[in-house]
């Protein structure tokens, strides 16, 4: 089943849980299995959070999600399908995200600037799923480490694309289109680490300036008006 970008927002966002998910007895037809597939990822992503894949356990994620162990495995044979179902929508919100944003009829850098600012609300509206998709408990699990490296390869690709539009040369686009992809992930967790230092739009603009147009552009933008709010 492919779901929508709204619906990937609406399942891994906090607080979204499977208490989030609609009562199964207001379900009825074809849509029941999907829909308690999604209240098993739900919970799943409740506890993944919560304990960790190793701490996590099959019978506390049947308990969240308000059914049975041998219902909860006629969806996912084991506890590693179950949590790369979660790590994939996930990714899949990043990845619809950065594509989305490059879409905006906008300008080249407005389109960089919303971009960059995925991975900020990534980390800022959902911490742990940011910590199970970049800092997974099982990375030694080629799945696993395969699902994460396609999804940073999307999103360089797009961005890519978006400098090469711009006027980059191919090589130069793709380089820079990593290098971007790295920044963000790695300065939204410093930030967030850092207790949310500065506001998300100045960090933002930091990262997009560092890209754009060098280091001698970073230090004009704790000077420079702030565009938007956090």
């Amino acid at each position: 089943m492919t779901m929508t970008h709204s619906d990937i927002r609406h399942l891994v966002t906090p607080g979204a849980g499977c208490g989030a998910v609609a009562p199964a007895h207001d379900v009825r037809g074809p849509g029941l299995r999907a829909h308690r597939r999604r209240t098993a990822m739900a919970a799943a992503r409740e506890v993944f959070v919560a304990h960790g894949y190793h701490g996590a356990r099959m019978d506390e994620i049947s308990a969240v999600a308000g059914m049975s162990k041998p219902t909860l495995y006629s969806y996912f044979p084991g506890k590693l399908d179950l949590y790369l179902a979660v790590l994939q929508h996930y990714l899949d919100w990043m990845v619809t995200g950065v594509r989305d944003a490059l879409a905006a009829d906008v300008g080249h850098r407005e389109r960089v600037h919303r971009a960059v600012t995925v991975y900020f609300d990534f980390v800022d509206e959902d911490a742990g799923g940011h910590v199970l998709v970049f800092e997974s408990p099982v990375p030694s699990e080629p799945c696993v480490e395969w699902r994460v490296r396609n999804a940073m390869n999307e999103c360089a690709v797009l961005v890519g694309a978006q400098l090469r539009a711009a006027g980059a040369a191919a090589f130069t686009a793709d380089a820079c289109a990593w290098g971007l992809v790295g920044a963000s992930h790695l300065a939204a967790r410093h930030w967030l680490d850092a207790g949310r230092p500065i506001p998300k739009v100045e960090a933002v603009e930091t990262v997009v300036a560092l890209c754009w147009n060098g280091l001698s552009a970073v230090d004009q933008v704790s000077s420079a008006p702030t565009r938007r709010s956090a």
